[in-house]
């Protein structure tokens, strides 16, 4: 859960950069539902890590940082080129990154075949596949209004949970994740020039 700081931080970092990048002024109402949405996704992590943080929240905001100006030069290139080609060039060219950390990372003990099934299902579908639908949703809704999607990620997640995982469905989920939703269909009205 604590995680979702990123996830909650995300989508404001992403429309900043945006209308930086591509020169847009969302309007006060616009930025106000932007800051609500991450403020309560925010809010909701840290009632549910017990209101405490940590070192590695640092990390955590230097990932949102890369995210979002990652997230803006792809949807800024997917104007030009398709979607899914934009995804694998960054993969390709990363590659030489990647791989040695990879390897040097690597497990010295046996992985379940559970855990590799897992890691290639990320891979292909949530950050290969995903990306295509992605990008092009950030070219084509425009990259500041449609950030402000992403501030319902932690309580899909939360939600796959309850199926997946076997866990039980808070009330405070469900109350968090429908006003955060209500902040996104409210921001999404609002102007932008």
């Amino acid at each position: 859960m604590h995680a979702a700081v990123v996830t909650g931080i995300l989508p404001l970092g992403t429309a900043v950069v945006a209308a930086l990048t591509f020169r847009q002024r969302p309007s006060s109402a616009f930025w106000l539902c932007a800051l609500a949405g991450c403020a309560l996704v925010i809010a909701f992590a840290w009632f549910e890590s017990g209101g405490h943080w940590s070192r590695a929240d640092l990390w955590l905001g230097l990932a949102m940082l890369s995210s979002s100006v990652g997230y803006v030069a792809g949807a800024r290139i997917s104007t030009e080129v398709p979607a899914q080609q934009v995804i694998c060039w960054v993969l390709v060219t990363s590659l030489p990154l990647t791989l040695p950390v990879a390897l040097l990372n690597w497990p010295s003990h046996p992985v379940e075949w559970s855990a590799w099934g897992g890691f290639a299902y990320v891979s292909v579908f949530s950050m290969w596949l995903g990306f295509f639908a992605w990008y092009r949703g950030l070219a084509i809704g425009g990259t500041v209004r449609v950030s402000q999607v992403q501030l319902v990620q932690p309580f899909l997640a939360l939600l796959m949970a309850v199926p997946v995982l076997g866990e039980p469905l808070k009330t405070s989920t469900v109350a968090f994740a429908l006003a955060v939703v209500a902040i996104v269909l409210i921001g999404k009205r609002m102007p932008t020039q």
